[in-house]
């Protein structure tokens, strides 16, 4: 199982961008990641950026943005980074300029861990500590290396659900974003599991550790969807919940838009859901 850092190369960490526009940070962010990877489809995927974009931004406040596109012919998730001291305006949620710019294409065959990368991005850029060890790196290779520090807690699936258990255990087990983050985490486990052929103990015993983890109430809940209709924990995209394809009601969105603290179901399918 990959760790958070190996979806960063340094040929996508842009340490300060030149463009001054939403758009054109977007595709230089592009750009630089199809270059990098020799990608196919580079316009499809700017181009389906750009419409969610145009949709709802993915600015999530605290000077953080998420961009962020499902596209084919990928085998798996690439994540580009620019970083902006002057900042941007993303029309980000809390309507202040965004200075760090986080861009994400997956295929579609791995929403989980989709779901994993980017919660738990959410949960560690929304500490002001990890935010500011970001923009003080001097360049590229430092921004890799303050970044692989900070997802060593909460991205290696090896050693990460134990330190989780020391860093949450007391003040943020009724955190939102931990939740969020754990529960995502636990199905990806899940996933995993189903489909391996060896270290199928190893699954088990992080699966156990990261139960414990989790809200009690929570977690039964995750369970009851994880026997009935998986997957527990979707996206929401456009406002449309990506589990039942239903759009949310505007009032509701904006509800939860405006509180991340806490946990919210699909009024629908009452799956958990992420607002990204």
């Amino acid at each position: 199982m990959q760790q958070i850092i190996d979806y960063f190369h340094k040929g996508c960490v842009i340490p300060e961008l030149e463009q001054n526009n939403k758009a054109d940070v977007l595709r230089c962010l592009v750009d630089a990641l199809y270059s990098a990877h020799n990608l196919q489809d580079r316009e499809l995927a700017l181009d389906q950026i750009l419409a969610r974009e145009a949709t709802e931004s993915t600015g999530i406040g605290h000077g953080i943005a998420i961009p962020h596109a499902r596209v084919g012919r990928l085998n798996k998730l690439h994540c580009a980074v620019g970083r902006s001291t002057k900042g941007i305006d993303f029309s980000a949620v809390d309507h202040k300029n965004v200075h760090l710019v986080f861009l994400i294409v997956y295929p579609p065959t791995q929403q989980n861990k989709y779901l994993d990368f980017i919660a738990t991005m959410i949960r560690l850029l929304r500490n002001p500590n990890n935010f500011k060890a970001l923009m003080a790196a001097p360049d590229a290779k430092s921004i890799l290396a303050t970044l692989e520090q900070l997802t060593d807690l909460t991205g290696s699936p090896q050693n990460g659900i134990e330190q989780d258990l020391a860093a949450i255990n007391a003040e943020h087990i009724r955190d939102a974003q931990a939740n969020y983050s754990l529960m995502v985490r636990l199905q990806l486990l899940l996933e995993n599991l189903a489909t391996v052929q060896k270290g199928k103990k190893q699954y088990q015993e992080r699966i156990e550790k990261t139960r414990k983890l989790i809200d009690p109430a929570l977690l039964s809940h995750f369970d009851k969807l994880m026997r009935s209709r998986p997957p527990a924990v979707v996206a929401v995209e456009g406002d449309t919940c990506q589990g039942c394809y239903m759009k949310l009601p505007s009032q509701f969105a904006q509800q939860v838009r405006m509180e991340p603290h806490k946990v919210h179901t699909c009024p629908n399918c009452r799956r958990y859901i992420l607002l990204i």
